[in-house]
């Protein structure tokens, strides 16, 4: 691909409310020129209730290859979806989805692979480390199941509706890791994530307390922009190994676009690195 839009160009949509945030764009149309691909990916901004409209809407684009879900839309889309992976099912929230041969969605949800991935790619195991996550949302669920998932010897959620918190530690419990609601405070932790939106804005304020996180501890933030958090700063500053948003998703790159029927190419994150300047 030559970087010019023809007819013959696919589209790779990204949804959500607000939208002006998210990397995604430059990061997937870029490594759609380096594996030769003629795609370009399109930032949509569509409020939650415009979404069930939009993606029956969007059954009817010949020429789209899918969707990139994000805030607020992740929960709400499964919902809109016929035939949901299995992982989807249990966190309960998708963040890309495609059309079958029938015109019906198909979702999938690889934030937590993402997240944890990162973290292995840099030798940063999860197993045996007692985790936080602030969010209970799309995104905190996929990467509290995640993190379950890779060994945590326990999970605690804490979010500001208390019952989405309740019932995210109730489902991560079935799985047989001690799972509990608790406070947005760093203190005991190995593992402290946050996964809501405080961070994207200047003057918000830190989305978890930090006052007795100790130097040992891994702290992660979901935030994209500013790569660099208020959140993850703080913890750097006291000796933690901190994981920008961005590294989740660079390491979700290459499941999304298998799922998106790339089975060739490089999608990793040193591809990804190439054409947006090592970011």
């Amino acid at each position: 691909m030559t970087g010019r839009i023809t007819g013959a160009t696919r589209v790779l949509g990204i949804i959500g409310d607000p939208i002006a945030q998210v990397r995604a764009p430059e990061v997937w149309t870029g490594l759609f020129r380096l594996n030769g691909v003629d795609a370009v990916c399109v930032p949509m901004q569509v409020e939650a209730s415009g979404l069930a409209s939009f993606l029956e809407a969007a059954k009817a684009l010949r020429n789209f290859i899918g969707l990139i879900v994000t805030i607020p839309h992740k929960p709400a889309a499964l919902k809109q979806a016929r035939s949901p992976s299995e992982r989807a099912r249990r966190v309960g929230a998708a963040n890309i989805l495609r059309l079958d041969d029938d015109r019906e969605w198909v979702a999938d949800i690889v934030d937590g692979i993402g997240f944890v991935g990162a973290l292995q790619m840099r030798g940063k195991p999860v197993a045996g480390r007692r985790a936080l996550v602030v969010g209970a949302g799309g995104v905190g669920s996929a990467i509290a199941f995640a993190v379950a998932e890779a060994g945590a010897a326990e999970v605690t959620v804490f979010d500001i509706a208390a019952a989405r918190a309740a019932d995210l530690a109730r489902r991560i419990g079935a799985t047989g890791v001690p799972a509990r609601v608790g406070a947005a405070d760093a203190a005991e932790f190995d593992l402290v994530v946050n996964a809501s939106p405080m961070g994207m804005k200047p003057d918000d304020p830190l989305p978890i307390a930090l006052d007795r996180l100790r130097p040992e501890a891994i702290v992660g933030d979901v935030v994209v922009h500013p790569p660099m958090t208020k959140l993850l700063t703080a913890a750097r500053e006291r000796g933690c190994y901190v994981q920008p948003g961005t590294h989740m998703m660079d390491a979700q790159c290459a499941a999304m676009a298998k799922f998106f029927g790339f089975d060739g190419g490089d999608w990793s994150p040193a591809a990804i690195a190439k054409v947006v300047g090592g970011a």
